[in-house]
């Protein structure tokens, strides 16, 4: 509204008239957060960044376990393959080397374990092995055993097999099967001895590798 006002400018009271503007006050108002939200809003960024910082940590302690574990492995692979190489550098040579103290000797012992010679170098005489016993021993002490049976006659130069069960199949008239062996030792180190009814050692064949 405008307001009147009156100022005396002659003796006639003459009146002026000075509008004044109108004035409208309008309170701005501000919708701020309560403290409770606040509160709840750093909650859950403090929460999610200790999941992250976890999930970084968890991340990171696998990416080195698998790169530890993984340096690891390649390591053992070369030592292996270090290992082989060496193996397969060195030279081996294998020796056997047989002793008899009389005629009946052993002629051979199979690489593949299916059998062991005995033979009987006389020219004229027959040999009797009943009770003879053939035993072999591995480089671990391992002993393997057979004992011929009743009546076992070797003549003049001739020779006999002992095969294992498994190989009964190969069976000639004169061989013998060792019915409790399955194999022979076929190792890299062994002695066999063959021994008479008396039990004394007659006749022996001895297997041996170096590596050089």
């Amino acid at each position: 509204m405008a307001a009147v006002t009156a100022s005396a400018n002659n003796a006639t009271g003459t009146f002026m008239f000075h509008p004044r503007p109108t004035v409208f006050e309008h309170p701005i108002t501000y919708d701020l957060p309560s403290t409770t939200n606040s509160t709840s809003i750093v909650t859950k960024t403090s929460n999610t960044d200790d999941f992250s910082q976890y999930y970084i940590s968890e991340l990171y302690f696998r990416i080195y376990f698998f790169v530890v574990f993984f340096n690891l492995f390649l390591i053992y692979n070369r030592i292996r393959i270090r290992m082989l190489f060496r193996l397969i550098a060195l030279e081996s040579r294998t020796t056997i080397q047989k002793s008899a103290k009389g005629p009946i000797s052993i002629a051979e012992c199979d690489s593949q374990g299916k059998s062991v010679t005995v033979e009987n170098t006389s020219r004229s005489k027959s040999m009797v092995l009943t009770g003879w016993t053939i035993r072999q021993q591995s480089e671990n002490g391992e002993t393997l055993t057979y004992t011929f049976p009743d009546n076992c006659l070797l003549r003049p130069n001739h020779s006999i097999k002992i095969l294992t069960k498994p190989n009964e199949s190969e069976r000639k008239s004169t061989d013998l099967i060792a019915s409790s062996l399955s194999s022979w030792h076929t190792g890299l180190n062994f002695i066999t001895t063959l021994i008479n009814a008396e039990g004394k050692d007659r006749a022996s064949l001895t297997k041996k590798t170096i590596f050089s």
